[in-house]
C-alpha cells in the first residue's frame, strides 16, 4: 500500500477520545516533536493554565505544576529522565502514550493509553489528532467539529497561527520536513509582521485562522505573494487541513515517499539524540 494511502486511512479512522482523568490545576506537558505541537495547542487553548516545555529544558526547572509526558512510542530519553526525576522529587507523572510497556509507561503513576498502532514506521498524523484528543479531553475542552478541504503546498512555505493555531502551525513545519526534507517556517500572527513577513517574498504563507480579523486583513495585504487563510476557527480543523494538504502535495508531486526515511545519515544522528 503507497504511503498516501496510508495517511488516507489513518485520518479517516480518527475518533474523538474521552478520558478520565481530567486536570484541574496548572500543569506542564512535557514532549518533543508532534508531542510538543500538541503542548502548544493546549498552552494556546488554555490561555498558559498549561506550558508546553521541551523535556531537555524540562530537566532544569522546578516541577512546580502537574507533570504531563507525552510521547508515542515511550521511549524517548529525556522524556524518560524527567519521569524518573519527577519520582525522586515525589511528584506524580501522567503519561500520554501507545505503549503500555515502554520506559516511560514504567516510570508513571497514570497512564493514558492511546489507541494508536501501525505497522509501517509513518510521520505522526492520526498518532498527532489522537494526542491531541487525549489533552481536549484531559483539560475539558471541546473538540472543534468544523471541516474545510486542503491546498497543494509549495517548497518552503510559512504558516502562521494565533493561540492554539501556533501549535498547528509547528505542526505542519514538522511535517514539511519529514514527508519532503523541505524546510518550513513557523510563527505567532503578530509576531510575524515584526520580522519574519520580511522573509517572505516568493514563498507561500498559510494563515490558519481562528476567526480573527486582523488575519483577514494580513491576508488581504501580503499580496505581494501566494498566501491562503483557511476557512478555519479551531486547531483541529487547522491539522486536518494540514494533513489533507501533505497528501494532496504528495499527489501533485507523485511523492510516494517519507524523506526522513530515506536519509539514513541525518536519521541516525536524530536516533542517536532521541534515544
Amino acid at each position: 500500500m503507497s504511503y498516501i494511502q496510508l495517511i488516507e486511512d489513518e485520518i479517516k479512522s480518527y475518533r474523538r477520545l474521552n478520558v478520565d482523568t481530567k486536570i484541574e490545576k496548572e500543569s506542564y506537558i512535557i514532549g518533543a516533536g508532534d508531542s510538543y505541537a500538541a503542548a502548544l495547542v493546549i498552552e494556546g487553548k488554555t490561555k498558559r493554565k498549561a506550558i508546553a516545555l521541551d523535556p531537555y529544558e524540562a530537566l532544569e526547572i522546578p516541577l512546580d505544576r502537574e507533570i504531563i509526558i507525552v510521547s508515542v512510542s515511550g521511549k524517548t530519553k529525556y522524556n524518560i529522565e524527567v519521569a524518573k526525576r519527577a519520582k525522586k522529587e515525589d511528584k506524580k507523572v501522567i503519561s500520554i502514550t501507545a505503549n503500555k510497556d515502554s520506559p516511560l509507561a514504567k516510570e508513571s503513576d497514570e497512564i493514558i493509553l492511546l489507541p494508536y498502532s501501525s505497522r509501517t514506521p509513518l510521520p505522526g498524523t492520526l498518532s498527532f489528532l489522537l494526542t491531541l484528543s487525549a489533552l481536549y479531553s484531559m483539560f475539558n475542552l471541546e473538540e472543534d467539529t468544523e471541516d474545510t478541504e486542503g491546498i497543494t503546498l509549495n517548497d518552503n512555505p510559512f504558516f502562521v497561527g494565533k493561540e492554539e493555531n501556533y501549535g498547528i502551525a509547528y505542526f505542519a513545519s514538522l511535517k514539511m520536513n519529514e514527508i519532503f526534507g523541505s524546510p518550513a517556517n513557523y510563527e505567532r500572527l503578530e509576531l510575524f509582521v515584526h520580522s519574519p513577513i520580511f522573509s517572505t517574498r516568493g514563498r507561500q504563507i498559510v494563515i490558519l485562522s481562528s476567526g480573527d480579523e486582523r488575519e483577514r486583513t494580513l491576508s488581504k495585504l501580503v499580496n505581494f505573494t501566494d498566501v491562503y487563510i483557511t476557512e478555519c476557527k479551531g486547531a483541529f480543523c487547522n491539522a486536518f487541513f494540514i494533513i489533507k494538504s501533505v497528501i494532496n502535495t504528495m499527489k501533485k508531486r507523485n511523492w510516494d515517499r517519507i524523506y526522513f526515511m530515506e536519509d539514513k545519515q541525518i536519521l541516525n544522528i536524530s536516533s542517536t539524540m532521541i534515544y
